[in-house]
């Protein structure tokens, strides 16, 4: 004899006021009829619940509660909808955003009224007085289906299609992707169950928030605020009675109702919207009356996404760089592009726009935005490792290319590397040898004809303070001798140039700036003998909270720390700065009522200049040269200053870029020497 049972309510389940047993006395046949329309709508699934008939035939209880407690209700509801990546300078002002989906999340206050009561009167009438699942809306849509024979009409709650939403972007498994497309009774079934846990654990006002600033409203505008952006260049708390109809009516088909594209169709729609707010008497029959009449007038928004519509589009570059590589945001590659994709972070960075705007006049002062030869400049700040600003004579239209974290060849503002490594040695300044060429060396690797100096100069015997003063090759080649170019490489991996490429260990023209590096990670190295040989590493982003909660999150970490001694950085500050007294930038000249330290670079066949020097409060590296390669296209013939310069150095454009920055950027900050 089969067994017969009684239908029980969902909503009754929702409330746990009792424990609903499977009772015989009613016949299937019964069962089945008195939910016929809703079958009709959640399919199987209704029907399991209303008729538990079919649950029976799926569960080894015949309890319906211990079918219905075994369904999951942990929603992911704190596993945020993408959002925005906001970047800000270091004094709180927004120069850039990422996002993949234009999101920006209001609570339920920064929402017009006119927009929530338009969403219930269109969406469900209902929500204030169900749990999650309306089982008399899904009659009524069920009814109405049948009786057009196909379905016009849905039954889903304003909390069962959130459920949808969450799922759709975080769905942690099959099961919960099934329950986002919905098209099974389990299915089905399982969205009620996550519904009405969503119910319990949020409050209404907190579900039609969190609805609101989900759900997409076509032309790349996911949530209310960004589409009310888009469509009227407004915030979502100021949308008027016809502006929230419009938005509402929308959610039937972005596409189909795209007012851009097709207004005729939009306006009818938004029309029943009207309707349906006055049906549901949330406004007046006058307000209806004049929301109708009222046109359709559209002011496009824009939330520009990316670096291209920054102000400062290379420094950008940098932030989204360090956000795709810092385990601060990921242990994975993939698990940092997750991190940027979903968003909801605001970012404080290091970006001083002073400084980026006064390195920016003079890249392009010195060379225009058409020159062929490019200049990469990169700020820091001693002892912080915060990049202060990047910038190059190039817009983000012409290359996307970053030349400060580009590796080039950079000549003569390697050699204190070689000194730094023989003071940390125990060979004093005043280490002496002579330094006439050509040199030919018994101990590294040597050119054919053998190490010469720059104009075939023969200075004799010479100390480091002359040598560096002077830049005299033999010298350090003779130093690196001592040293060992191991050493010296070791040294520059120990300061921060962490993209040096193998060095041979007889490779003594590395002493002689041969192998390629960064601008920033030279500026860096710099800044560690400003700072008294406290190296950090170079960052962009020193803060971060997220967005909507403003809760503090891990940003990289600077790492600043004594990399050398404070005897012998104070030594390398004091004799970097003799090439302003007499030395090769003594035409250049010192930033003025500042203690100046620095170093030019010419390399071999005029392929780049280079000039990189610091006070105490910042460390400037300049490079210029001919991007497409420096030996193919050499600095032998430049328009610089508007003027043509037919042979450069170090201090021809890079030095007196450098000098321009560093001028402006110490205007009316008070002078600090190098420490020791």
């Amino acid at each position: 004899m089969s067994k017969r049972y009684e239908i029980v309510s969902l909503d009754e389940i929702a409330s746990g006021a009792r424990d609903f047993e499977l009772r015989p006395g009613h016949t299937l046949a019964k069962a089945v009829a008195g939910i016929l329309a809703i079958s009709v709508l959640f399919g199987a699934a209704v029907a399991a619940v209303g008729a538990p008939a079919v649950i029976a035939a799926t569960s080894s209880t015949t309890k319906l509660t211990d079918y219905w407690e075994a369904l999951p209700s942990d929603l992911p509801i704190a596993a945020a909808l993408p959002q925005h990546v906001i970047l800000l300078d270091k004094n709180g002002a927004e120069f850039a955003r990422f996002y993949s989906e234009n999101r920006i999340p209001v609570a339920f206050e920064q929402i017009s009224p006119n927009f929530t009561n338009a969403l219930v009167a269109t969406e469900d009438s209902r929500f204030y007085e169900h749990s999650g699942v309306d089982l008399p809306g899904i009659a009524r849509a069920a009814i109405t289906n049948m009786a057009s024979n196909k379905r016009t009409e849905g039954g889903s709650t304003i909390t069962q299609q959130l459920v949808q939403n969450i799922l759709i972007t975080n769905a942690r498994n099959d099961d919960e992707k099934a329950v986002a497309v919905g098209d099974t009774y389990q299915a089905k079934l399982r969205e009620a169950k996550y519904a009405i846990s969503l119910e319990k654990a949020m409050t209404k006002h907190e579900i039609l928030a969190t609805y609101s600033n989900a759900v997409y409203f076509g032309n790349l505008a996911y949530g209310v605020q960004a589409a009310s952006q888009v469509y009227f260049n407004t915030d979502a708390a100021s949308l008027t009675i016809p502006q929230a109809a419009m938005l509402v009516a929308l959610l039937k088909s972005p596409v189909a109702f795209d007012p851009y594209a097709y207004p005729e169709a939009t306006q009818p729609r938004r029309d029943i919207v009207i309707d349906r707010m006055l049906t549901e008497g949330y406004i007046t029959a006058e307000e209806a009356a004049a929301a109708t009449a009222e046109p359709i007038v559209l002011t496009r928004g824009e939330t520009p996404s990316g670096c291209a519509a920054s102000p400062y589009p290379y420094y950008c570059a940098l932030v989204h760089e360090e956000i795709l590589t810092s385990p601060a945001f990921g242990d994975t590659l993939e698990a940092r592009k997750e991190t940027l994709r979903r968003g909801g972070l605001t970012l404080t960075t290091a970006l001083d726009r002073a400084v980026a705007d006064a390195s920016l006049n003079a890249a392009v002062g010195a060379l225009g935005y058409e020159n062929r030869v490019a200049t990469g400049t990169a700020t820091v700040v001693p002892g912080t490792g915060h990049i202060a600003a990047v910038a190059e004579n190039r817009t983000w239209g012409q290359t996307q290319v970053v030349y400060a974290a580009s590796k080039f060849q950079p000549g003569s503002v390697m050699k204190p590397l070689t000194l730094v490594t023989a003071l940390e040695q125990g060979l004093p300044l005043t280490t002496s040898f002579n330094a006439n060429g050509p040199y030919i060396s018994r101990v590294v690797d040597s050119p054919k004809k053998g190490y010469t100096n720059f104009g075939n100069s023969n200075p004799g015997t010479i100390d480091a303070r002359t040598a560096i003063k002077q830049s005299v090759n033999v010298y350090f080649v003779k130093l690196i001798e001592k040293t060992t170019v191991p050493a010296v490489v070791e040294m520059g991996k120990r300061l921060g140039l962490t993209t040096l490429g193998e060095v041979g260990a007889r490779t003594g023209s590395f002493a002689l700036g041969t192998s390629d590096v960064e601008p920033l990670e030279m500026a860096n190295v710099y800044a560690t003998f400003a700072s008294g040989g406290i190296k950090c590493t170079p960052i962009s982003i020193i803060a971060g909270v997220r967005t909507t909660t403003g809760e503090a999150i891990a940003t990289p970490p600077a790492d600043c720390h004594q990399e050398i001694s404070p005897a012998v950085a104070a030594q390398m500050t004091d004799v970097l700065q003799g090439t302003f007294r007499g030395g090769t930038l003594s035409g250049v000249g010192a930033v003025a009522g500042r203690e100046t330290a620095g170093k030019t670079g010419t390399t071999d066949d005029s392929a780049a200049n280079w000039t990189v020097g610091m006070t105490a409060q910042f460390a400037t590296a300049v490079w210029v040269g001919d991007p497409r390669g420096g030996q193919a296209y050499p600095l032998t013939r430049v328009v610089a200053y508007g003027r043509t310069l037919f042979k450069t150095t170090g201090s021809a454009i890079a030095g007196r870029i450098w000098k321009s920055i560093m001028t402006d950027i110490h205007a009316g900050v008070p002078a600090v020497p190098f420490p020791g």
